[in-house]
Parts: C-alpha cells; sequence; structure tokens
C-alpha cells in the first residue's frame, strides 16, 4: 500500500535566470548545449550544489565543479556565492534574486599536493578541473568544510576561501565477512616461482607471506594423497607430443613407465597420459616436477619431488616450530568422481575406488592437523562435499570448513559468463549449473553444507573484449599477435561478494597471476592493481601463483590510511595509474552535514562504494576536533538503485533531511523527495530509517507563485541538490540547472529557490534555522545617539544619528542624514541618504557584515576586519578602506569612488565613475566602468583588472614591489602603465619587457614588476608608459 502524500505547500519562489554571470575570466570554452555555446562572458553563476545560511536576509550558495566533466571545468572558477532571493510570497517579494558577493576557492599556500590548473600562479586560484564542490557546511570558526566528488576529498577552508590544510581522502575499510584483512592463499604453492606443487614451491609461498598453501591432491596406487593439479602426471596432444602446459613432471621422458600410458575419460574429456593411480608412492619418488608453463623459469626443471599430503603438514609444522607463524593448508579433492568411481588402473577394468574426502580427513587425523582454523577443504564438485560435511567429518569428530569452488568454460566476447556444471551433477543427470548455485537461492544452499565459495575471478569482475572488426571475436588490441586479457577491459563488478556475504559464505576467488597476458587493460600491466580492486570488492581471500604480490597489497591496505581508501575514477591516484577506482563515476560527497553541535560532519556519498551492498550509500561521519572520520558505520538506503541524493542538511544532532532523485527531468521525472532520516536508529546492516516529508513533484500551490497558472506546483529539474532548514515548519530547496545542459522546464533552467511549508514541523534543534533579528527600537526624526545590542534591529529616523554596535548580529537602517555608526560582527547597515560614517570593527576584529552606503558621499572604514566583511558604497563619492583584515569586498558603486586595501588577499571593485583603487598585498583590483588610477602594492601579489574606460596601472610607486604583480587587461592606445618615483626607472630604456608565453614580463633590473596578461611585448612603446 502506497504511502499518503506529505501535504506540503509553496510559500516562496524566486528565480535566478540562467544567464547569469559573475566577474571572472571568461568561462566555457568548447561548451554547446541548448542554443547556449561558450565561451560565456564570465564566470556562470549556476549549479548550486549547497546552500547555507549567510545572515538573516541572505544566503550562501555553492555551485559545482562548472560543466560537469574534470576536462571541460578547467576555466570555471570554484566560489561560494551569497545571494539574496527576493521570495515572492514569503516576504511580499518579486521573485528576483541578486548575487551580492562571493567567496573565491584557492590554494595559495600549496596545501594541495597533486598539480593544480593554476599551479604556477601566486593566488592559485582553484577550477572545476580540480574539484568537484558538492556540498558545504560552515564550521563554528567560521571556516568553510567542502565535500568534493573527485576524490572524493574533505576540503577545509578559512572563511575567506583559502585552503587550510591538505584534502583529506576517505577512508575505506574491509568488506570481508568478519570486517578483518583477508588471507593470501599460495596458489599450488608460489607456482609463479618455482614448479607447481612442490615442497620448495610452498616453502617460498611461505616465506613471501601466503597465510595459506594449497595442495591439489590425488591418489596413488597405493593409496597415498599427493599434490598434483590433475591424476594425469603428463598428457600428449593428439600428435603423440608431450602437451607441456598440462604436464608437470619428467615422467614422459622415463622408459621404464613407458607401458604407464593410458587413455581416460577424465570429466567427459578423453584424455592420453600418465596418472597418478598406477603409480606407487616409490614409483612417485622416482619423478621429478617441471615447470608446465613455457614463458616462467624452466631452470628448477628435475630438482624437486613430488610431495605427499603428509609431508606438507610436516613442512607446515616445521615453519610454527622455528617461526611461530601458524600457517594453514587449503587442500583439494581432484575429480573426486573420477577416483571414486570412474578411474581404472591401466591395462585393466579394474576400478581403484577411491575416497578422496575420506583418506584426505584420515589423513590429517593421522597427522593430528584437524584445527578448523587453518584448514579449508575446496572441490568443484558438490557431492563430496556434502558426504564429507554430513557423514565423513561428522563420523570422525572433525568439522573442517568447506569450500564450493565455481568454474566455467569461458566468457564470451562482452564478458558473460558461458556456464558450466560440475562434473558430478553431469553424472546423475542433474541439469543445474554453476550459475545456478551462484543464484541467491543456489548460495542459500551452498551454505547448508559448506562455509566458502571459491568462485573464477571472472565471475566477480568480468572482462569485455573489442569486435573492430565486427568477425565476431575479441581483436588482438595491443597487437603483440594474441588475444587474452590484456586486450580486454573491465566490467563493473557484479555482486557475488556481496550476496554470498549475504548468504553468510566467505569468497576465495582464483587465480591471480602477475604476467600481463592474466591481467585485463584496465591494469596497465600492474597486477597489484588487480589485487588491490578485488581486495576492496571485500574477497576474504584468493588465490595467487605470487604470494609476494598480494602480501604487500593486503599490507598496505592495512597499514597505509591512504592506500586503503575510496576512490572515484577521477582521484589523482587513479588518473597516475597507481591505483583503481572503487566508487562508479564522479559520485563523492554529494551531500554534507555539520551537527547541531558543531563536533561531527556527515558526508553523504553519491555513489555506492564497491563490496557494499546495491543501493546503500555510506554516511562517513566524521570527528571535527580529531581531524579524523570515526568507525561508525551508517548506510543511507535508495529506493531504486537508479536513484541518487542530491543534499543532507542537519535537523538536529540525530536527524537530518535527504533529497533522493531520479536522474530524469521534466515530464519524464517520476521521483524527486526528500526523506527525514534518524542517525541514531540504523537497523544491523546500518540503514537508517527513513520517513518521507516532501514529494516535489507534488506540492499545493493556492496562491500559484511561480505564475503558471496552476494551483498545484512540481520541482522537475534532473538534479537537486540544496535542502536547508529554515525553521521547523519551513525549507528551502533549490535546483543544480547544470548551465547549459538542463532543461527540466521549457528552455535552458533557471535557477530556482523555493520555500515550503511542511505538513508536520520538525524537531529543530535551539540555534538552528534562519537567523531572526529582533526589531527593538525605532529612533526620532532628530539626531540620535543610540547603542544597541546583539540580535537587535534599529530603524532610526532622518537626523544625523550616532548608532554604536560593538555586539553582533545588529541590524540597522539609519534612514537619510550624515550618520556614524559603528558595528562589530554577522551584522547589516543601511545609511541611505547623506554622508555617512561607518566603521567596523572598532572595538575587535570583526567578520560577516554587510554595509549599503546608500546615496551621498559615504566614508566606510573595516578597522579590524575577520573573514567575510561586504562594503557597498553605492551611488556618491565614497572613500572605502580596509585598514587592517584580509579577505574583505569593497564595491564603490556610482561615483568617484577611492578605495584602499591596507590589508591583504582583498577585492576592490570600483564600479562605475572614475575610480582611485589602492592595493596592498595580494589584492586584487577591478576599476569598473570609467576612467579609473589602480595602484599595486609595494608589498606586490596584486592582480589589477581595469574594466571599461581609460585607466592608468601603478605597477610599482616609490618603491619597487616585492613580488610581480597582475595586469590582466591593458589595452594597447587606451590604458598607460605608470611607474613613479623608482630612481632606476625614469625612462623607457630602463625597462626589461620579455615575453614569457602569451604574457609581458616587466622588469626592472632583476626585480619583476609586472606580468600585462595577453600582451605581445614587440608590440609595447615608450607611448604605453608614464614615469612620474
Amino acid at each position: 500500500m502506497a504511502s499518503p502524500v506529505p501535504n506540503v505547500e509553496l510559500v516562496g519562489f524566486s528565480v535566478l535566470p540562467a544567464d547569469t554571470f559573475a566577474p571572472g575570466p571568461n568561462s566555457g570554452n568548447g561548451i554547446s548545449a541548448n542554443g547556449k555555446t561558450g565561451p560565456f562572458p564570465g564566470q556562470p553563476v549556476q549549479g548550486f550544489s549547497a546552500v547555507q545560511f549567510a545572515n538573516s536576509n541572505s544566503f550562501y550558495f555553492q555551485p559545482d565543479n562548472g560543466y560537469g566533466a574534470k576536462n571541460n571545468s578547467s576555466d570555471y572558477l570554484l566560489r561560494i556565492y551569497r545571494v539574496d532571493p527576493s521570495f515572492k510570497g514569503a516576504e511580499n517579494g518579486d521573485g528576483s534574486v541578486k548575487i551580492l558577493d562571493y567567496i573565491q576557492f584557492s590554494d595559495p599556500n600549496k596545501k594541495v599536493p597533486f598539480t593544480i590548473t593554476n599551479e604556477g600562479t601566486s593566488d592559485r586560484l582553484l577550477t572545476g578541473a580540480d574539484f568537484d564542490v558538492e556540498s558545504f557546511v560552515i564550521d563554528k570558526d567560521g571556516s568553510i568544510w567542502v565535500g568534493e566528488e573527485f576524490g572524493p576529498y574533505l576540503l577545509h577552508f578559512d572563511a575567506t576561501g583559502k585552503l587550510l590544510e591538505a584534502p583529506i581522502a576517505t577512508p575505506d575499510r574491509f568488506k570481508t565477512l568478519d570486517g578483518t584483512a583477508p588471507d593470501v592463499l599460495g596458489h599450488r604453492g608460489a607456482s609463479g616461482y618455482r614448479p607447481e606443487h612442490t615442497l620448495a614451491s610452498y616453502q617460498l609461498a611461505i616465506d613471501k607471506g601466503a597465510d595459506f598453501i594449497e595442495p591439489d591432491l590425488v591418489v596413488t596406487k597405493d593409496g597415498v594423497l599427493i599434490a598434483r593439479h590433475e591424476p594425469a602426471l603428463a598428457i600428449l596432444n593428439t600428435d603423440g607430443t608431450v602437451n607441456t602446459g598440462n604436464t608437470t613432471t619428467n615422467v614422459a621422458t622415463i622408459a621404464k613407465f613407458a607401458d604407464r600410458k593410458k587413455t581416460v575419460v577424465l570429466d567427459g574429456t578423453s584424455v592420453t597420459g600418465w596418472f597418478a593411480e598406477d603409480f606407487t608412492l616409490a614409483e612417485i619418488k622416482e619423478l621429478k616436477a617441471i615447470e608446465r608453463l613455457s614463458f616462467r623459469d624452466q631452470s628448477f626443471n628435475g630438482q624437486f619431488e613430488i610431495p605427499t599430503l603428509t609431508e606438507i603438514i610436516t613442512l607446515v609444522k616445521g615453519v610454527e616450530a622455528s617461526t611461530g607463524k601458524k600457517i594453514g593448508i587449503y587442500p583439494e579433492t581432484k575429480h573426486p568422481t573420477y577416483s571414486l568411481s570412474e578411474a581404472t588402473y591401466v591395462g585393466t577394468t579394474t576400478k581403484i575406488n577411491r575416497n578422496l574426502g575420506q583418506i584426505l580427513i584420515d589423513t590429517l587425523k593421522a597427522n593430528n592437523f584437524t584445527d578448523p582454523s587453518r584448514i579449508f577443504i575446496q572441490s568443484f564438485e558438490v557431492s563430496n562435499l556434502k558426504e564429507l560435511n554430513d557423514t565423513i567429518m561428522p563420523a570422525a569428530g572433525v568439522n573442517i570448513p568447506l569450500v564450493q569452488l565455481l568454474d566455467a568454460k569461458d566468457i564470451d566476447i562482452n564478458g558473460k559468463i558461458i556456464e558450466s556444471q560440475p562434473y558430478d551433477f553431469k553424472v546423475s543427470n542433474n541439469t543445474l549449473t554453476y550459475g545456478d548455485l551462484r543464484t541467491s537461492e543456489g548460495l542459500a544452499n551452498v551454505a547448508k553444507y559448506a562455509d566458502a565459495i571459491g568462485p573464477w575471478k571472472r565471475m566477480i569482475v568480468s572482462v569485455k573484449g573489442t569486435d573492430a572488426n565486427s568477425d565476431g571475436k575479441a581483436d588482438d588490441v595491443n597487437g603483440d599477435g594474441k588475444v587474452n586479457d590484456a586486450d580486454k577491459t573491465t566490467l563493473a563488478p557484479s555482486t557475488l561478494v556481496q550476496d554470498a556475504h549475504k548468504a553468510g559464505l566467505l569468497v576465495h576467488p582464483y587465480t591471480f597471476r602477475n604476467e600481463g597476458q592474466y591481467l585485463a587493460a584496465d591494469y596497465k600491466g600492474d597486477p597489484k592493481l588487480e589485487f588491490q580492486q578485488f581486495f576492496q570488492l571485500g574477497v576474504d581471500a584468493l588465490f595467487t601463483d605470487f604470494p609476494d604480490t598480494g602480501d604487500t597489497v593486503r599490507d598496505k591496505l592495512v597499514s597505509d590510511p591512504l592506500y586503503n581508501i575510496v576512490r572515484s575514477p577521477q582521484n589523482p591516484d587513479v588518473l597516475a595509474g597507481t591505483a583503481v577506482a572503487n566508487l562508479g563515476g564522479s559520485k563523492g560527497f554529494e551531500g554534507g552535514a555539520i551537527n547541531a553541535s558543531k563536533t561531527k560532519l556527515y558526508m553523504l556519498l553519491e555513489g555506492t562504494v564497491q563490496g557494499d551492498a546495491a543501493g546503500a550509500l555510506r554516511i562517513n561521519e566524521f570527528d571535527i576536533a580529531t581531524r579524523k572520520y570515526t568507525d561508525k558505520k551508517l548506510y543511507y538506503k535508495l529506493e531504486s538503485t537508479a536513484n541518487s541524493i542530491g543534499d543532507i542538511t542537519v535537523i538536529n544532532d540525530n536527524e537530518y533531511l535527504v533529497i533522493e532523485r531520479d536522474n530524469n527531468q521534466g515530464s519524464a521525472a517520476l521521483f524527486k523527495r526528500i526523506y527525514k532520516v534518524d542517525l541514531s536508529k540504523a537497523d544491523t546492516n546500518g540503514y537508517v530509517t527513513k520517513e518521507e516529508v516532501v514529494d516535489l513533484l507534488n506540492i499545493k500551490d493556492p496562491n500559484d507563485l511561480n505564475g503558471d497558472g496552476k494551483t498545484t506546483f512540481v520541482f522537475p529539474f534532473q538534479t537537486i541538490e540544496s535542502v536547508l532548514v529554515l525553521d521547523k515548519n519551513t525549507i528551502l530547496v533549490a535546483n543544480d540547472n547544470n548551465y547549459p545542459f538542463s532543461v527540466g522546464r521549457t528552455g535552458v533552467d533557471n535557477n530556482e529557490q523555493i520555500l515550503l511549508k511542511l505538513e508536520k514541523p520538525l524537531n529543530l534543534a535551539p540555534g538552528l534555522g534562519q537567523p531572526q533579528a529582533e526589531v527593538v527600537k525605532s529612533a526620532t526624526t532628530g539626531s540620535d545617539n543610540i547603542t544597541i545590542l546583539s540580535s537587535q534591529t534599529l530603524f532610526t529616523g532622518d537626523g544625523a544619528d550616532i548608532v554604536e554596535s560593538s555586539a553582533p548580529k545588529a541590524t540597522i537602517n539609519a534612514g537619510n542624514g550624515d550618520d556614524f555608526v559603528t558595528v562589530s560582527s554577522d551584522s547589516s547597515v543601511f545609511t541611505g541618504e547623506g554622508n555617512d560614517t561607518v566603521n567596523i570593527g572598532a572595538s575587535g576584529p570583526a567578520g560577516n557584515t554587510n554595509i549599503d552606503g546608500g546615496n551621498g558621499n559615504d566614508t566606510i572604514n573595516v578597522v579590524q576586519g575577520g573573514i567575510g566583511n561586504n562594503v557597498f558604497g553605492a551611488a556618491g563619492d565614497d572613500n572605502l578602506q580596509v585598514v587592517e583584515g584580509s579577505g574583505q569586498f569593497l564595491f564603490g558603486g556610482s561615483g568617484k569612488d577611492t578605495l584602499r586595501s591596507s590589508g591583504n588577499n582583498n577585492r576592490l571593485y570600483g564600479g562605475s565613475g572614475d575610480d582611485t583603487l589602492y592595493a596592498n598585498i595580494n589584492d586584487y583590483l577591478s576599476g569598473g566602468d570609467g576612467d579609473d588610477v589602480l595602484f599595486a602594492g609595494a608589498g606586490g601579489g596584486n592582480r589589477l583588472t581595469g574594466g571599461i574606460g581609460i585607466d592608468k596601472f601603478y605597477i610599482a610607486n616609490a618603491t619597487l614591489p616585492t613580488a610581480k604583480n597582475i595586469v590582466t587587461d591593458f589595452t594597447l592606445g587606451t590604458d598607460v602603465i605608470v611607474i613613479g618615483g623608482i630612481s632606476t626607472a625614469t625612462q623607457f630604456t630602463n625597462l626589461t619587457l620579455s615575453q614569457v608565453g602569451g604574457d609581458t614580463l616587466i622588469k626592472v633590473g632583476n626585480t619583476e614588476l609586472a606580468s600585462l596578461l595577453g600582451i605581445t611585448s614587440s608590440t609595447l612603446t615608450a607611448n604605453n608608459f608614464t614615469f612620474a
């Protein structure tokens, strides 16, 4: 029965047009969609992917990486915009949106450990090719935590947007059945280095880190188990020559054993050769092992005997006695049906009638090696495992874990498994295949008699060939004359590991080899990448011919926290070829929230980590104090694995809102919902509880706030990625318009912000929600002297008022008149008409305060600037100054304004009019319209943009700069470079002009004065310079 649709009403609506651009370099080169073609004039204000409160009347919105991919967003600057929506409905607004200012993300202190787009610049502005930012929260100290998707990383910025520490990787964890590190199984010993199934091979496997060694067991004529991969000791081709690839002993070269050659039907296939059941142990000991693979080391041929199981046990016990290491043994009963009921002695019809399971248990008991933690018994057949489980082991009083091996004929060109059957099924006319054993029902049945499965690795990660010539066969892509795995690419992992774990079964896939022909092209010839992928998929152990490689990767995953991590395909390690991705696509931290107590971050992945259950999205808990992720296992379960999440936001310390959506838009959109989740209530699998609170495709709109003529409202956008709780009854939701790609409504999508009234109030924690100012005073029409307190709002009259607010969170409307206002942090001031004076932070550092001088010739000073102050001179000839502080924003507005920075890393915009701007250190000056004068400070590192008009750039004044300044838009024949008061530079010939790429570098002696971007040095003459 479907749940009732929540009764939700649209109570506020605003729209930011799609074609909204902020100051900055042109962006979108190469982008074209829906009639919009880049490069665009500046930075598109688009892709809102997260939202937080700025103050009582504005919000911070964070766009994502730009145009959706790493390779097309290098010219998109990563920012957070401060936005003031005029909500139609909620505040009697007109539905418009103002972009007030922005925070630019940068890495001037080189915290990013990899190369970024703006690597060689001083400010190192971050772009959409560096990170895919999708979520952010503001900490109690004003710093900004950002979740991104290319890593995925957690990024920590100060309030001005400077990166404070290296990107924090996302830890992975072992997804084995018991959560511990996986085992390494020495496949036939260390068979990549020594002839297989020899004591030398087993000893080397132990030396190289194997936890278990694997002997395949066959039986001799006198009933002794020996280690060979097949009963066949040597096999002949149809022409009588030795089939070296399937021959592991020198028996074919020993004349005395020529009469032991026979032809048998082995598991339905006719085979000619020499077989163990026709040799006594004494005769077996006359044979020597040889390397069966021609590309492996042949120098050990003829040196080693064929070992018995007893000798292998003795070896393991000896290792334990000498080193204390308890190595396990992992025997396989080879072809048990053949040995029990089909094999006959050479030259006779007498069947050997050997029960391998019974002999194995008897041998283990005789050697006192029955510890179930040190043995697994495996078989490709089913009936002998059931017999061991049901009869043989209970009668012997042992309980050794059993492993059902899973085989296949091959894979087709598309990577689909070509199924085969257990041989005992074929003999008994049972039509089930190994594929049937891998179904949920099949695994449940296997779990009744076995403890693990041993699948072919292609059942977990298959590979796909290329058929460019359409002949139905895989192509030799790498041109080495052979077609093998090196010519194929991996497919997405199956769910076999998770399915088996759900049935309570361990997963031990086979076989991992280092040689290139066994490695899919994705691994770039590095076997460690294949081991890493399977270990991170959650396998409990794996069989390998090269146990040292497996041990190296496993141990690194255990010991190196920067290795066992979650990686997107865009992760630098993946791009460098040193790791494989375990997160499909750019599906990192789409959502991020800070708890009400501001002690924990909850970072929600958009995609399922490989090895986790399908549709399970990790909610990663990060402890802010320790700067570490906790071990808490929480998951958000998608309603459909095809869905995505859009955001997560806090209600209280336990409850959060999560956007879940399908990936459709317009009329095709069917699922756009918001759920309330409780992180304190999770089931045994870690899934948090969910309760639907909003259906974004079914909203009441009785006042037709969006003007479509309807009393219902839908939010049909593909990506809806911002949600914020305003109060217990109201939430804000916004779309990511993916400019210029998404068309959820008619034409290219705008950025819409909506306010929704909920059916049931939320249990909102105290202190959360939209900041509310308290109106306490209205002054007289005369000249008043007023002091206001924290969180108070003041409306003065039209006199020359003196207003002092040393407490934060004040809202002041000073009215007309020549007012004098002192204000602190988190405040908002509008002075109206008159020649006003405003001081920010006169009593101590103040931040996040916004000043609008209104009409008149105003003086506004940031005396001690904290983070994020924004000053607007508005109309009139204003004087705006940063006395002390960084990260301040000054905008002159219209008129002849003077803007000065005595701090650093500040942004000064003249606006319209003939303005004068002074930089200090690492500041950004923009003259705007008009004939402006821009002074680069002696500290250097400043960026100067004149804008439209005849501009003068003072690149040196009285003293040489300590660092090079940058002029971004010098116009030949219009603008002038001024050098004043420099005794060594009084004329054009004192300068050195050199071409550096597309720019001109100006030097005096060895001192770099400035770079003129986009200017060819040979075009500059003395006429472009003034010396004062």
